[in-house]
C-alpha cells in the first residue's frame, strides 16, 4: 500500500531524519516504543480507583453518564480510526492521540479543581464525561497505533504481534494502580487519592509519550515506502488507495457472519465494560472487606496473564493439533459465565470475591486477545484497521447499555446501607444469560459459516 498525501505531509521531516539509521534498528526501536505506549495507556482502566472520590459530589447515575463516556470514547470513533490508519498509516493516529490525551486530562483537573472550591451544579458532571470521552478516544488513538505499528512491522508473527502490544495494554493497569498509591499522587490529610495531582501528572506524561508515539509510527510509512514520493504523483496514488480500500470495505460489510460477530463482542466485552466502571461499587457491596485497589490489580494482572497466553497459546495449538481459536474463544466466553454464576453465592463471595476478579480479567484479557486475532485471520492484515476498528462500535453500545443498567439496578435496589450484594441479583442475570448467547453464537460461527471460507481460525 502506497503513502498518501497526508500521511507524507505528517512524516515527511522525520523520515528524511530516521532514513539515516538501518531500517532493521528502526523496526524493533518502534516496536519497543510501541510497547511502552501500551504500558502508559490504560490509565482510563483506572477509572474505579477514581470513583470513590467522585462519589463525594456525584450521583452513582452521574458516575455511570461519565463511564459511559468513557465506553463511547473508547470505542465508537474506532471504525474511523482505522479507516483513518488503513488510509493514511498509523501516524494519523498518534497525533490524534498527542492533540486529545494530554488537554482533556488537563481540562479535568481544572474540574476537580473548580469542585474543591465551589459545589457541583446539576450539569457540571458533563464536562467532565466530555473529557473522559476525549481521553477514551485518545487511549484507542494511542493503543491502535501501538498495535497497528507491531502488526504493520512484522506481519509474519500474527499471534504474537497482536497478544504482546496487549499484553503491554492490560499490564498498563495495574502498573497505574501501583503507581498511584505513591505520596506525591495521595491527599495525605484525607487519606484519598488527589485527582486533581492525578490528572495533571497523566496530562504530562501523555504529552511526551504522544511525541515519541508520532516518532515511532512513522517507521511503518518507511517500510511501506522507503523512497520518498514526488508531490505529483500523491493525488494519484491517494484515489488508488482509497478505491481499493473502499471495495474491499464495502465486501466485509456485505458478510453476513461480520455481523453475528458484532454481536457477540457486544454481549461479551459489554459487561466487562460495565464491571471494569463499576468495580469499587459492587467489591464494596459485597462486603469482601478487601481494598478495591488490589481487586483491580488482581484483574489487571489475570487480564495480562490472558494477553500473554492467549495469542502464543492459539498459535501453537492450531499449528500442533489443529485446534481452532473458535472452541478457545468458546471455552473463555464459558470462563466469564462462570465468574457471574458464583456472584449469586453471596455468602461464598462475600470472603472470596478474588475468584470473581481472577476470573472476570482473565476473560477480558483473553477476549481482546482471540477476538482481533479471529478478525485479523478472516479480513486480513491491509483491511485490520476498518475490520476490527468496525467491531468496536459493539463495546461502546453494550458498554454504555450496560453501564446505564447497572446505574438503574443500583440506584432502585442497592442505595440502603444494609443492601448486599444481592441487591443485584437480577443484573448478574442479564450478563449470564449474554455470556450464554455469545457462546452459541460463537460456535454457530465456526461450525457452520466460517468453515466455508477453507480459513485456518
Amino acid at each position: 500500500m502506497t503513502v498518501s498525501s497526508l500521511e507524507h505531509i505528517l512524516t515527511k521531516d522525520i523520515r528524511a531524519h530516521l532514513n539515516r539509521y538501518p531500517r532493521s534498528v528502526l523496526k524493533q526501536v518502534a516496536f519497543l516504543v510501541s510497547l511502552i505506549s501500551c504500558l502508559c495507556a490504560g490509565s482510563v482502566l483506572l477509572f474505579p480507583l477514581f470513583t470513590p472520590v467522585l462519589s463525594q459530589y456525584l450521583t452513582q447515575v452521574q458516575i455511570n453518564v461519565i463511564g459511559s463516556g468513557v465506553s463511547l470514547g473508547l470505542y465508537l470513533p474506532l471504525p474511523i480510526l482505522g479507516y483513518l490508519a488503513d488510509t493514511h498509516g498509523p501516524v494519523i493516529l498518534a497525533i490524534i492521540g498527542l492533540i486529545s490525551f494530554s488537554p482533556s486530562y488537563y481540562i479535568c483537573s481544572l474540574y476537580i479543581q473548580h469542585q474543591s472550591l465551589e459545589p457541583s451544579q446539576q450539569w457540571d458532571y458533563l464536562v467532565l464525561a466530555g473529557g473522559f470521552a476525549m481521553i477514551g478516544m485518545a487511549t484507542s488513538a494511542m493503543y491502535f497505533t501501538s498495535l497497528l505499528t507491531c502488526a504493520k512491522l512484522y506481519p509474519e508473527y500474527k499471534g504474537l504481534t497482536i497478544s504482546v502490544p496487549v499484553t503491554c495494554y492490560g499490564l498498563s493497569s495495574l502498573i497505574g494502580s501501583q503507581i498511584l498509591k505513591m505520596d506525591f499522587l495521595q491527599d495525605l490529610q484525607k487519606g484519598q487519592l488527589d485527582l486533581f495531582k492525578t490528572f495533571q501528572f497523566f496530562s504530562y506524561l501523555y504529552l511526551i509519550l504522544g511525541l515519541f508515539n508520532w516518532v515511532s509510527s512513522t517507521v511503518v510509512t518507511i517500510e511501506r515506502d522507503v523512497l520518498l514520493r514526488s508531490d505529483e504523483e500523491l493525488p494519484l496514488l491517494d484515489n488508488e488507495l482509497t478505491v481499493k480500500h473502499h471495495d474491499n470495505y464495502i465486501k466485509f460489510l456485505k458478510d453476513f457472519s461480520a455481523y453475528i460477530l458484532l454481536f457477540v463482542v457486544l454481549l461479551t466485552i459489554g459487561p466487562m465494560e460495565m464491571y471494569i466502571t463499576n468495580m469499587g461499587s459492587i467489591v464494596t457491596k459485597f462486603n469482601d472487606g478487601s481494598s478495591i485497589s488490589n481487586q483491580v490489580s488482581l484483574y489487571s494482572i489475570f487480564s495480562t496473564l490472558a494477553r500473554l497466553t492467549m495469542g502464543g497459546l492459539s498459535d501453537f495449538l492450531l499449528a500442533r493439533f489443529d485446534f481452532s481459536r473458535i472452541y478457545l474463544l468458546f471455552i473463555v466466553i464459558m470462563i466469564g459465565c462462570v465468574a457471574q454464576l458464583l456472584l449469586f453465592a453471596e455468602s461464598f463471595i462475600s470472603t472470596h470475591f478474588y475468584i470473581v476478579s481472577i476470573l472476570s480479567g482473565f476473560t477480558y484479557g483473553a477476549l481482546f486477545t482471540l477476538l482481533p486475532t479471529i478478525v485479523l485471520s478472516i479480513w486480513g492484515s491491509e483491511m485490520f484497521g476498518s475490520t476490527w476498528g468496525s467491531f468496536m462500535i459493539a463495546p461502546a453500545i453494550g458498554g454504555s447499555g450496560f453501564n446505564m443498567l447497572f446505574a438503574e439496578v443500583f440506584q432502585s435496589r442497592c442505595t440502603k446501607i444494609a443492601s448486599t450484594g444481592g441487591c443485584m441479583d437480577i443484573l448478574f442475570q442479564v450478563i449470564t444469560g449474554s455470556y450464554a448467547l455469545s457462546a452459541v453464537l460463537i460456535l454457530v460461527l465456526g461450525r457452520y459459516i466460517w468453515v466455508r471460507k477453507q480459513i485456518k481460525l
